[in-house]
């Protein structure tokens, strides 16, 4: 009976262990959640437009047959890759308190809105810089994205910023958010 005992308290605290190991300080919870919503800054802007046809210029000093032909849609891909990493690691982590639900709840939101955005409107537009299709067709897919998406992307990612704003108020986190 005793041996029971302490087999059932080590299987108890191996759990708590691995409970906690899941459930991070209230500061990574903030960089994973709200932080890291800083790459997605440009979504839905002109700014990211300007950054993907500036790969269909020619590079001085690069012979052409070194010219990398997909450079614009490796800017896309690599953020596919980062927003499907993140929401991984956010959908993994176990909120450090109950305000921190909120917060992830709304980090999912944002980044699953954008997800399928980058997957087809914008590899679309990659793929048509990559190939050197007229820029003002381009622009104009672009300004397409900006409009259907751009206010729903602003919502969400006010919310966040606010929520992310009361918790590092909260818990004492030393971050300064810019207007």
């Amino acid at each position: 009976m005793k041996a029971n005992t302490v087999i059932f308290t080590l299987f108890i605290s191996m759990i708590a262990v691995i409970s906690a190991c899941n459930r991070p300080s209230a500061d990574k919870f903030f960089q994973r959640t709200v932080l890291n919503t800083n790459i997605l800054h440009d979504f839905a802007q002109a700014s990211f437009t300007r950054t993907l046809t500036s790969t269909m210029g020619t590079h001085k000093g690069m012979p052409a047959g070194q010219q990398q032909n997909n450079q614009a849609q490796q800017i896309v891909e690599a953020k596919i890759a980062y927003v499907e990493q993140t929401i991984g690691r956010i959908e993994d982590m176990t909120p450090p308190d109950a305000d921190a639900g909120a917060i992830k709840g709304k980090s999912l939101a944002l980044y699953h809105y954008v997800l399928p955005v980058y997957k087809k409107e914008y590899m679309d537009i990659a793929v048509r810089c990559d190939k050197k299709e007229d820029v003002e067709v381009i622009e104009q897919l672009a300004l397409a994205v900006e409009e259907k998406y751009g206010e729903g992307f602003e919502n969400l990612y006010f919310e966040v910023l606010e929520l992310g704003k009361a918790y590092a108020e909260k818990h004492n986190l030393n971050v300064k958010f810019g207007n």
